[in-house]
């Protein structure tokens, strides 16, 4: 008796589904659903500001080297919004395979102080590498009248209600320096915030605003335009790029508003894989091709332990915590 077609077809079907279940006994790479081998998928770097900040400047160079020493794709995404807690917070409730990671920034020590989030900085997060350090600067708009920090703060003291602060957001690091700059000088300054250091910065070369804060990096392409001219340098010493820059403490303000970066990955991430991470980034770092790039942009390649980088996301959150209450910084 002749089978039908459709009988012929079940019973293949089942001997098909038979040889597929034995064979994923016997040999278990070989099964049909999706491999959990993360190696070869491409790398997101969340860096929380507007493209071209120094945190997506440092994020970028950084993505590139790593992204050949890998060979896979390691790419920016960037999220502003929040002073920088919107991408932080994404970061946070990503999947954790190491393929997402979170560039971090001093901000990240800030918020909390500050505002309600839905992440515990220290919980939410594993640390995976330093990256470095750099001191902020800090510049006004070319057409003020002013050559440095004294008459700055002269100025504005004549002038009250009439110089406008560009701040990359709402418990941004540039608000926690600009209320400390005042803080200890008795500047009359008032801040406005945008998302993100890049559109701060436009404005002040357009005179929108007339004082910003920020790091080298970003303050580079302003200052070569000639729209934009540094008073000071906010760190403890003179750059070797700009040595005729004065720092804050030898314009008779005591303050040192120093930056750094590093990266997280969120919490439940296997440490194997935040291990092999660690090891790889601090590979790029120490590259004379990284090295070379950051000194340009005037940052100090920092090749720390993640205990250590632990441990200084501790200290500075308490640290900022006092400076937000003596200030009265609050979220709008």
């Amino acid at each position: 008796m002749t089978m039908s077609f459709t009988k012929i077809r079940i019973i293949t079907t089942k001997i098909f589904c038979i040889y597929i279940f034995s064979v994923n006994l016997l040999y278990p790479s070989f099964a049909l659903e999706p491999s959990s081998d993360s190696s070869s998928k491409p790398i997101r770097i969340i860096v929380p500001f507007a493209p071209g900040g120094s945190n997506d400047i440092v994020g970028r160079a950084l993505a590139n080297e790593l992204s050949i020493k890998l060979k896979r794709n390691v790419f920016i995404e960037n999220r502003p919004g929040a002073g920088g807690v919107m991408g932080t917070e994404m970061g946070a409730h990503a999947d954790p395979d190491g393929n997402t990671l979170v560039l971090i920034s001093s901000t990240f020590t800030m918020n909390p102080s500050i505002m309600k989030l839905n992440y515990d900085p220290v919980k939410s997060f594993i640390p995976v590498a330093m990256i470095g350090m750099g001191p902020s600067v800090i510049a006004v708009n070319a057409q003020l009248p002013v050559q440095n920090m004294r008459e700055l703060v002269e100025y504005s003291k004549k002038n009250p209600g009439t110089l406008f602060f560009g701040s990359a957001g709402v418990a941004s690091f540039q608000h926690f320096q600009v209320e400390l700059l005042k803080l200890k000088s008795g500047a009359d300054i008032t801040t406005i915030h945008y998302k993100g250091g890049s559109p701060a910065l436009v404005d002040l070369a357009s005179g929108h605003v007339q004082v910003a804060l920020g790091s080298l990096i970003q303050m580079q392409s302003f200052i070569r335009s000639g729209k934009v001219k540094l008073l000071a340098v906010a760190g403890p010493k003179r750059l070797e790029l700009i040595p005729n820059i004065p720092t804050l403490h030898e314009s008779g303000i005591d303050m040192d508003a120093s930056n750094w970066w590093a990266l997280l990955a969120p919490r439940g991430t296997p440490n194997s894989i935040v291990e092999g991470l660690h090891r790889d980034i601090n590979s790029v770092l120490g590259s004379v091709q990284m090295k070379q790039h950051l000194d340009t942009e005037g940052v100090e390649i920092i090749m720390s332990g993640r205990a250590e980088l632990e441990n200084l996301i501790r200290d500075d959150t308490n640290k900022w915590a006092v400076i937000a209450k003596k200030t009265g910084i609050k979220a709008e």
